[in-house]
């Protein structure tokens, strides 16, 4: 992989769900890997969830050649971000992992502070009602001023950002939502916090895509490095699945 950069890989169910794709991304994971997807209730939630783990491994291999997919294992610190339990590496590899109905996504960095989240976007959303709940003002006041359908695609732009900044800082959901503000123009993605949230907006770059019409995707950087890491595209590594 690039030596400063994020690798970003994106799959959507309807295109990777092939003819033995899934039994050959089941073989890649961990035993305690297929007993949680087997306690999915509904069949679509175990592929979305067998994909995205068979994704992260073959990803993490991209970067680590010398690892095979299955070897790979992995812990969850304090707030329950996962991290690399084993095999060492030359350099240490970090990574985000998401997934929503229909897509799968995953970033690996060398840098920690690194974060992804997909969404479905959903037209049946109630944008501001659910803002109110959980948004800064300074967002509520954004939505309240734009019409719905403009309101619905920032209130996704808002909610990916704001999950990509909580995994990249490894909070989960131990830092309220409102407690920081996303900003987002067509020159610029920034962030601001409340005064007691320890961090510097300076510190971090964002990015926002939609792999497809159905989703909207957010990168969180919090490298510090100057103008942001740049982010790499990478296709579908489904071809390694079945060797």
């Amino acid at each position: 992989m690039a030596d400063d950069g994020i690798e970003l890989f994106v799959g959507l169910i309807e295109s990777i769900d092939t003819p033995g794709a899934i039994d050959a991304c089941r073989r890649l994971l961990s035993t305690d890997e297929r007993a949680r997807a087997d306690r999915f209730m509904f069949e679509r939630h175990q592929r979305q969830y067998i994909f995205a783990h068979a994704m992260l491994r073959l990803a993490l291999s991209h970067a680590a050649p010398d690892v095979a997919p299955a070897d790979w294992s992995f812990s969850a610190g304090r707030h329950g971000r996962p991290f690399i339990a084993a095999p060492a590496t030359a350099t240490m590899l970090h990574f985000s992992l998401s997934h929503a109905d229909g897509c799968v996504a995953c970033v690996i960095s060398r840098h920690e502070a690194v974060g992804v989240d997909v969404e479905t976007v959903s037209r049946r959303v109630a944008p501001l009602s659910t803002a109110l709940r959980f948004f800064a003002p300074e967002e509520v006041e954004t939505l309240r001023a734009l019409p719905d359908p403009a309101a619905i695609e920032r209130f996704f732009d808002y909610w990916t950002l704001k999950e990509a900044y909580l995994k990249a800082r490894g909070f989960g959901l131990n830092l309220p939502l409102d407690a920081f503000a996303m900003q987002v123009s067509r020159e610029a993605i920034e962030i601001s916090f409340k005064p007691d949230i320890a961090d510097d907006p300076a510190g971090w770059r964002f990015s926002l895509c939609s792999p497809s019409p159905s989703h909207r995707l957010a990168i969180a950087d919090g490298s510090r490095a100057a103008g942001g890491l740049p982010i790499i595209r990478n296709a579908w590594p489904l071809q390694e699945a079945a060797e």
